[in-house]
């Protein structure tokens, strides 16, 4: 039992030689070329870049479109002669409603406020015109908001009941349409990121060919070979998708001044939101992936056509 755990012991600390060989030789052949290691890493990274960039772009558009809490409600104008009383009163009716959520009352006045800080235009000539009482209803989720408003319309003291969600579908549609361009893009760069590493590294057993062959004629395994050039396809990996995770976030850091400027023209706050670390261990292990399948790659060819 003994002599068994004895060999074992032995087999691992052999392993770990090996790699730490291999790990050490793919560090050195990187650190020898650092124009060509920094140009495939950068590659790599503005590879990364766009998917990623583009992923943070469709998470901070769907915040946003979250943020605006009025974008879907059901505007209700009262009749003329409603005055504060009566529409206080239909709204703390609406309000028990099951199918609403909020009723949230706007006075002539606060409406043309409203109206002025948006547009920007402080008189529109509407003083002596009566204005109606409107009520922002905000129906709950599931509802289907034209049957609310048929049953709004039946309310008495309502005069007319406006809904225009159409466009609130078109966003949800397009956010779709977006996220699905997002992961499209997402694999098409992912197997770029695979094509340059085995590119990067046929291009590194061209300029090994004859220490390789030379190792082949001695006994060498393929494992023993081909494990450097892995662990370099992995450091190029990783290092793509480390600099593009700083180049997303310099370019947020870049956004976030006109952001508040623009958000501020609406009396708003808009809070970018940068890549979640979960996205960059995603990114680190799946370029990493890549960079070792790119480098398997390269490197069985070339040792298939040394010992086919």
């Amino acid at each position: 039992m003994s002599e068994r755990s004895g060999r074992h012991r032995a087999d691992l600390r052999a392993w770990f030689r090996r790699h730490g060989y291999s790990l050490l030789s793919s560090v050195g052949t990187l650190v020898r070329n650092p124009w060509t290691s920094l140009l495939t890493v950068s590659v790599l990274a503005i590879a990364l870049t766009l998917p990623l960039g583009l992923n943070t772009a469709l998470v901070n558009l769907e915040q946003v479109h979250r943020e605006f809490d009025r974008l879907d409600s059901i505007s209700v104008f009262l009749e003329l002669e409603a005055d504060e009383s009566v529409s206080r009163r239909i709204s703390s009716s609406l309000s028990q409603w099951p199918d609403i959520v909020a009723v949230d009352p706007i006075s002539p006045e606060q409406g043309l406020q409203e109206l002025a800080g948006a547009t920007g235009v402080e008189d529109f000539g509407l003083a002596d015109a009566p204005l109606p009482w409107v009520l922002e209803v905000a129906p709950s989720g599931g509802v289907e908001p034209a049957v609310l408003a048929e049953k709004l319309r039946r309310v008495d003291g309502v005069d007319t009941v406006l809904i225009d969600l159409q466009w609130v579908r078109r966003l949800d549609a397009i956010l779709v349409l977006f996220g699905r361009l997002v992961e499209v893009l997402a694999v098409l760069f992912a197997l770029s990121v695979a094509f340059v590493i085995s590119n990067t590294i046929r291009t590194e057993i061209q300029r090994r060919e004859e220490e390789i062959e030379v190792m082949a004629l001695v006994g060498a395994t393929t494992g023993y070979i081909r494990r450097p050039f892995l662990y370099s396809g992995l450091w190029m990996g990783l290092g793509g998708a480390l600099l593009a995770w700083l180049l997303v976030h310099a370019g947020l850091w870049l956004l976030r001044g006109p952001v508040d400027d623009l958000a501020a023209s609406y009396a708003t706050r808009i809070e970018l939101v940068a890549p979640s670390p979960e996205i960059l261990v995603a990114m680190l292990l799946g370029s990493g992936l890549l960079g070792i399948g790119g480098a398997w790659i390269a490197v069985s060819r070339r040792l298939a056509q040394i010992n086919p």
